[in-house]
Order: structure tokens, then C-alpha cells, then sequence
């Protein structure tokens, strides 16, 4: 009798192995991950039991990458918040948090990105820095393609009500956050524009009103030869591109029906420094508003001439007018001292706030990360930085003088510019619109 009953452990075990193993799960497992299936009901994470009752979001531009306490997007004023999602379900999924926030008026973006890798994709071959990527590119066409698609319609299906701003991938002109493998340009964009062409037609279908967005790194407009060794890099073209290049292909590639807009990352250069009005890697005179050499990152500094490159002719909507575009990503480091810091996010106001092409700009973030950087508006030990008090009344007409007298003092202080020199000229948008 106990033999029998050690044998009958023994073939339960031996057929719960084999059904794990045979189970058509690999594209429908894991679903517990997913926030459609979580308890919506539960009072304990709801933001109603967090919230006034009568907290609204602003309609500010200003937000910030979602990493802490969902009190203080009311209390600073922010109008956007910015959240992560993983293909597999990993990440931000807390959909009762977005019901509230968006019951609340605040616009959500969404990051939609890859942490599965395709079977057999090279990574050994790969440059030192990209055999560990990130994250890869979305891709329906690739060799687990029908697992993307799967929970791709998942998330749309969770996610769309509550969904402003979509970005499909992460910086896609480096690998390091969208690898794919090395491909020359013409052929890389090709393959995104094609699963993003879907990803776009899906999330319009569900919400005609969604913007869908494409995000970029600062690599504006880096070159695939190296002069000084005269020969092409085995990086440049290959596994880092050339945003001004890529813009041009995805125009070409996606049809003009199709209205994408443009997520940019202007970090500064160097990302050390929070004193980005003297970036040494932009290669752009923003007193003069033009072109210093080749203007070879996209920085705080010029990001303008991004905006100018989408205001051409050939870049325009169905409605002749310029993309969405928003900064998606961007931040300042406090190593340099807090001050610096807070001033360096009202100087970056002062450019954005009479843009009318850039509808959005997210921090990053709400609290530090685990990067070192000491970024964000807080500590990680929840102390509040002087950058969140900049934060919270840099667009609040009685209380921003401060923040006006912080900036004149930093700049006399690190080498002065005439901050009316760098506000944006919505006349020159205007201008050469008229002229095309």
C-alpha cells in the first residue's frame, strides 16, 4: 500500500511536469502579472482612500516619470505623469492608480517596451555595451512575434481608457534600448515602422484620440564616419543612428495617414552637469539661433533645432501642421549643488513655456533612482530638493519670482546669459511655415 501510494505521488508530479511543459503556455502564461486581472475593488490601493476628494490636475505641460507619491502630482501641479510597461506585464500595472488619476484630469503617457529578447537574436557578436541590452525592439515579425502581438493586445485592451500619450520602444535610434541586431539604418527603421504602423492602428482603434509617439536618444545627428581614423565605426550605423536620418526614413516609411509624433531626450551634455545652457557637446549657439559646427547631441540646450528640422514641409501632418511633440525624458543632477539644479529646471520653463509644439515635458524623477544621479525632485529617503519647490511654482504667475531671482543669481554666478535670448520664437515656426 505504500509503495502504491509513493508510486501515485510519484506519476501526479511526473504529468503536473509534463502538462507545464507541453501546455500551450508560452504565449498565455504569467497572466497573474497582469493588472486587468488584479482586484480592482481593493480599497487598500485605490487613490480614493489616498486623495481629496476634490483634487484635480492642473493643465500644466509639466509632469514627471510616476515614482512615488501620487499626492504630491496635485500638491506640485503637475498636469502629466509618465509610466513604464513591459511587454510581459513587469512594471507599472497598477490600472486602479490610473482610473483615479484619470478620473482626476491627469494626462497619462505610456512607455511601452521589449524585456523579452527574440530566439536567436546575437548578442555575442554584438559591441561590448549592447550584449546586455535594456530592453528590444517591439517587433511582430520576429521569431517570438506572436507572444508580442498577444500581449501587446493585452495592454491596449487594459490600458486604453486611461492612456493619453503612447511611446512604442524606448530611444529606438540606440540598441541599447531597442536592440534588434546589427542592421544599417535603412533596414532597422524599416522593421520598427512596421510593427509600429500596427501597434498605432490598434491604439487609434480603441481611442481615436490617443497620440502615439516615437522616442529619440540625443544622438541628433551623429555621423557613421569616423574622420579622425577615416573608416566606419563598428557602433555609428550599425547599432547607434543618426536621429535626423532616421525622422527622414520614418516619414518615407509610414504613410501620411498615420499622424506619429515625436518623443525627444535632451539630457545634458555632459549628463553630469546640471548647468546645461553651457553644454560643450552641443554644437549649437542658442544666442544666435544657429547652427555652430554640427550641432552633434540634442541637449536642454538646442533642442529647438529639432523642432525647426520637424516644422519642414515634408514632415508636416494631414493638417499641414507640425507633429506632436513632447519631451518625454530629461533631467538635472543635483551633484552640482541644489541651486544649480532648481535654477537649471526654471531656465528649461522659461524655453518651454510659450512653445506651442511641445506639449508636454516629464521629469525624471519624481524620486532618485537607483542611478546615482541624485536626479530627482526628492531623495530617496523623501526629502524634498529645492527643485521641487521650483517644480511645484515655476508656472504659478503669483509665486514664480523666486524662482526668476534663483535663476538671474545662478546664471551670474556660472556664466550669465540673457535668458530672453533663449525663449522660444514662435515667430520663426510661424515664418518659416509660410515659407514652404
Amino acid at each position: 500500500m505504500v509503495l502504491c501510494y509513493y508510486k501515485k505521488i510519484v506519476y501526479s508530479l511526473l504529468i503536473s511536469l509534463l502538462l507545464q511543459v507541453f501546455a500551450p503556455a508560452t504565449i498565455f502564461a504569467n497572466r497573474i502579472l497582469w493588472p486587468s486581472e488584479m482586484n480592482l475593488d481593493n480599497d487598500l490601493i485605490t487613490l480614493d482612500n489616498i486623495l481629496p476628494k476634490d483634487a484635480t490636475a492642473s493643465n500644466s505641460k509639466k509632469g514627471f516619470l510616476f515614482s512615488g507619491d501620487p499626492k504630491e502630482i496635485f500638491i506640485l501641479g503637475a498636469g502629466h505623469i509618465a509610466i513604464n510597461v513591459t511587454l510581459s506585464g513587469k512594471g507599472h500595472t497598477m490600472i486602479q492608480y490610473l482610473q483615479g488619476l484619470k478620473k482626476r484630469g491627469v494626462k497619462i503617457t505610456l512607455i511601452l517596451v521589449n524585456d523579452k529578447a527574440p530566439v536567436g537574436v546575437d548578442l555575442k557578436s554584438a559591441p561590448e555595451e549592447f550584449q546586455k541590452p535594456y530592453f528590444y525592439m517591439i517587433d511582430f515579425n520576429s521569431n517570438n512575434g506572436d507572444w508580442q502581438r498577444y500581449n501587446f493586445d493585452r495592454i491596449v485592451s487594459d490600458y486604453y481608457p486611461y492612456v493619453d500619450n503612447w511611446i512604442i520602444g524606448n530611444e529606438i535610434n540606440s540598441q541599447l534600448y531597442n536592440f534588434y541586431g546589427a542592421s544599417d539604418v535603412n533596414h532597422y527603421t524599416k522593421v520598427y515602422c512596421d510593427t509600429f504602423k500596427i501597434c498605432y492602428e490598434k491604439i487609434k482603434a480603441k481611442n481615436p484620440n490617443a497620440n502615439v509617439y516615437i522616442s529619440f536618444d540625443q544622438g541628433y545627428d551623429i555621423p557613421n564616419y569616423d574622420a579622425r581614423d577615416r573608416r566606419f565605426n563598428k557602433v555609428l550605423g550599425k547599432y547607434r543612428y543618426n536621429m535626423k536620418e532616421q525622422l527622414i526614413l520614418i516619414n518615407n516609411y509610414l504613410d501620411r495617414s498615420i499622424d506619429w509624433g515625436v518623443a525627444l531626450h535632451p539630457y545634458p551634455a555632459p549628463i553630469e552637469s546640471a548647468y546645461f545652457w553651457d553644454d560643450e557637446y552641443a554644437g549649437y549657439d542658442v544666442g544666435a539661433k544657429n547652427e555652430v559646427d554640427m550641432p552633434y547631441l540634442l541637449t536642454l540646450k538646442n533642442f529647438e533645432i529639432a523642432i525647426n528640422f520637424l516644422a519642414e514641409k515634408r514632415f508636416l501632418n494631414r493638417q499641414n501642421k507640425v507633429r506632436n511633440i513632447i519631451i518625454s525624458e530629461f533631467a538635472l543632477t543635483s551633484h552640482d549643488g541644489e541651486r544649480e539644479q532648481a535654477a537649471g529646471l526654471y531656465y528649461l520653463w522659461e524655453k518651454i513655456e510659450n512653445n506651442p509644439y511641445v506639449k508636454a515635458f516629464l521629469y525624471n524623477s519624481q524620486t532618485d533612482l537607483a542611478d546615482g544621479y541624485n536626479f530627482g525632485l526628492t531623495s530617496d529617503k523623501n526629502r524634498k530638493r529645492l527643485i521641487w519647490a521650483v517644480f511645484k511654482d515655476m508656472d504659478r504667475e503669483n509665486e514664480r519670482g523666486w524662482c526668476k531671482d534663483l535663476l538671474d543669481e545662478v546664471l551670474e554666478e556660472h556664466g550669465y546669459i540673457d535668458i530672453d535670448t533663449v525663449i522660444f520664437n514662435k515667430a520663426s515656426i510661424s515664418e518659416l511655415l509660410k515659407t514652404q
